[in-house]
C-alpha cells in the first residue's frame, strides 16, 4: 500500500507549486476516471472553492463520463462548469478532412508502441479539451492540474500537446495501481476506482486502455519495478516482459522536446 501521508505530500507540493507561479487556485478536467478523480479531490483538500472542475464532453463514453465525474462533484462539494466541445469538435474534423492531404497509414500513434492508424483524427478533442482548460485557466488565474500517472508517462499513452500540456502533474511520480490504491485511501467513489481505465475517446465501454497498450496496468507497474530495482523478471511472462520494454523505449524521449542550443 502507498504511504498513510502520500495525500498529503502531495497536497503541500501542490500548494508550493501554485504559489510560485503567483495563481489564484487550480482547473482540473474531470473526465469520469480515477486519475482526475484523484487530482480534483486532491486538489479540493488543498485549494478548497478555489478549484474548477471542468466536464468536457465531445465524443466517445460521454454519458458515463458526465456521470461518473457529476457523482465525484456531488460527494466532494467541487464547484464545475461544462464545455460542450461536440459541435466544434465535428466542425474542426469535417474541415480537417476538406485539406487536401493523403491520410498516410501507421501502425502506431506518434512517438509509441499504441496501436492507431488515424492518431491525427482521434486527438483532436484531446487537444480541444486542453484548450478549453487553459483558456479557462488563464482568465481566472489558476493553473491546469495535470492527470497523467507515471505508468501512462512511462508508455507514451498520452498525446502531445492533449492531456500532456498542462502546468504539472501531481500524479507524475505514481504508478498506476499506487493511485488505485491512493483513490481508496481519499475516499473515490468505488463505481470510478472499479471502471475499467480507457482512453473514452471511441465510444465504446469495451475500448480499454489494456487492449490499446498491450498489457494491464498491474503487470506493467510491476514488471516495470523489477526492472528499476534488478528483480527478478522470470516470474512474469517473456511477452509482457517485451511489451513492458517495448513500450517504454518508444516513448523515452517522447516527453522531449529536440532543442538546438549554441555552445
Amino acid at each position: 500500500m502507498v504511504d498513510k501521508n502520500l495525500n498529503k505530500q502531495i497536497q503541500g507540493w501542490m500548494k508550493k507549486q501554485v504559489e510560485k507561479r503567483g495563481a489564484e487556485g487550480v482547473v482540473v478536467g474531470l473526465s469520469g476516471g480515477v486519475d482526475s478523480s484523484v487530482v480534483a479531490v486532491l486538489c479540493k483538500k488543498t485549494f478548497g472553492d478555489n478549484l474548477l472542475g471542468v466536464l468536457l464532453p465531445a465524443s466517445g463514453t460521454v454519458s458515463k463520463d458526465i456521470e461518473y465525474a457529476n457523482k465525484l462533484a456531488h460527494k466532494f462539494d467541487i464547484e464545475t462548469k461544462t464545455v460542450n466541445l461536440e459541435d466544434i469538435n465535428n466542425k474542426i474534423k469535417k474541415t480537417f478532412k476538406k485539406i487536401d492531404i493523403d491520410n498516410t497509414k501507421r501502425k502506431y500513434c506518434p512517438q509509441s508502441k499504441i496501436p492507431s492508424n488515424n492518431p491525427a483524427e482521434q486527438n483532436i478533442q484531446t487537444r480541444l479539451r486542453m484548450l478549453t482548460l487553459y483558456y479557462i485557466a488563464e482568465k481566472l488565474n489558476y493553473v491546469v492540474m495535470g492527470t497523467s500517472n507515471k505508468s501512462e508517462i512511462l508508455s507514451g499513452y498520452y498525446t502531445l500537446h492533449g492531456d500532456e500540456a498542462t502546468d504539472m502533474r501531481p500524479l507524475g511520480g505514481l504508478t498506476k495501481t499506487m493511485v488505485w490504491e491512493l483513490a481508496e485511501q481519499i475516499g473515490v467513489p468505488k463505481e470510478i476506482i472499479n471502471r475499467e481505465p480507457s482512453g473514452g475517446l471511441i465510444g465504446s465501454e469495451t475500448d480499454r486502455d489494456e487492449k490499446d497498450l498491450g498489457i494491464d496496468y498491474l503487470t506493467f507497474d510491476k514488471i516495470y519495478e523489477a526492472l528499476e530495482n534488478d528483480g527478478n523478471l522470470s516470474q512474469f511472462e517473456e511477452d509482457n516482459v517485451a511489451r513492458t520494454k517495448e513500450l517504454i523505449k518508444a516513448a523515452k524521449d517522447k516527453i522531449t522536446v529536440p532543442t538546438f542550443t549554441l555552445d
